[in-house]
């Protein structure tokens, strides 16, 4: 009995450290705005590629299953434009409404799921999204044209393609045979291509200084939030881990206010609270 409690710990504090990586991972990308999404893009996929062997240790299979290698692309490219559309959203948006916005990805992933995975969207899941879409309509405040930006609509893009990433990964889950680091080279890979083409199409500069120790620390912490998610996961149960994550959006709300004196509205507020209402829910079913 008390083994099983200390492994439910262990994940459970897995799960909350994956949350507190992810959102120091988005703090740097934030402070690296200046430089542009292509080149943030650029240099935390392919700094991202040289912490993979670590991680390839820690998996007993062989990196490459030989498998659904259309699936695997088609996980990356997704992966890829979702990591693109949220680090546009950052530009126009306060650091806890984007997160807010990413959260979406859990209506999509109902959606899509009954279409591309086994199983079926039940009539009692429809109650639930219909909580998450009037929470997003309440954070974009859809009544206000003025309110409703190009930004948002990048946030709700980033979790749309989230959550195309995700049904592509549920998909080769289900076939089997592939590793935790096979599916996050192709991620990596494309990341460092889209960046690239951006870079190519835009003027950049080297960066500098601080600047490095910023894009490290990006790298690292998408890296070190990744193992944390899946150590939880090998914990606890998903359905907890997924729950647990949503600690972020308090976490990317302390981040901005500390580090850019953002204060959320009431409307962010309310609609947030539905979205992690209705996603909770949803998972719990």
């Amino acid at each position: 009995m008390d083994v099983t409690l200390t492994t439910e710990k262990k994940g459970i504090l897995a799960s909350i450290l994956a949350a507190v990586f992810f959102t120091t991972m988005d703090v740097g990308a934030k402070k690296l705005l200046h430089l542009g999404t292509g080149e943030i893009t650029f240099f935390r996929g392919i700094l991202g590629m040289l912490f993979l062997p670590f991680m390839a240790r820690m998996e007993s299979l062989p990196v490459f299953s030989g498998k659904d290698r259309g699936l695997l692309h088609l996980r990356g490219l997704f992966g890829c434009a979702c990591l693109l559309f949220f680090f546009y959203c950052l530009n126009g948006l306060k650091l806890g409404d984007a997160e807010i916005l990413t959260q979406l990805s859990a209506f999509f992933m109902c959606l899509l799921s009954p279409i591309f995975l086994r199983g079926s969207l039940q009539k009692r899941s429809v109650p639930w999204l219909g909580v998450i879409a009037l929470g997003a309509a309440i954070v974009l405040q859809v009544w206000n044209f003025h309110s409703f930006n190009l930004y948002a609509l990048f946030g709700i893009l980033s979790a749309f393609f989230a959550a195309s990433a995700y049904v592509c990964i549920g998909k080769m889950t289900e076939r089997g045979g592939h590793t935790q680091t096979e599916l996050v080279l192709y991620f990596q890979l494309y990341s460092t291509l889209g960046g690239l083409v951006l870079m190519g199409m835009d003027r950049w500069t080297l960066p500098t200084g601080a600047e490095w120790g910023w894009i490290l620390e990006m790298a690292l912490s998408a890296l070190l939030g990744q193992v944390c998610l899946t150590w939880g996961c090998t914990h606890i149960h998903p359905t907890m881990v997924n729950f647990l994550m949503y600690t972020g959006i308090l976490f990317h709300i302390l981040a901005g206010a500390l580090l850019w004196g953002e204060v959320l509205t009431g409307y962010s507020w309310v609609g947030g609270s539905l979205i992690v209402l209705g996603s909770v829910l949803l998972l719990r079913q």
